[in-house]
């Protein structure tokens, strides 16, 4: 996974940050290869949440 690719959040563990289980957001940051700064947006470009998730609980999503 690198900066600017979109993802998947995989964990329903972030509902109290607004975000859950299937949600898409932007990679902006690569901190070890395993821990990656994501940012998601609503459908105008606001910010819900900005913070680190584990790899382990993301996936890359294809031609979105």
């Amino acid at each position: 996974m690198k900066p600017f690719q979109k993802v998947r959040l995989l964990a329903d563990k972030y509902i109290d940050e607004g975000i859950k289980t299937g949600d898409i957001g932007v990679i902006l940051e690569d901190y070890d290869g395993e821990n990656f700064e994501v940012e998601f947006s609503d459908s105008s470009g606001n910010t819900i949440a900005l913070f680190a998730i584990p790899g382990k609980e993301l996936e890359l999503v294809d031609g979105e």
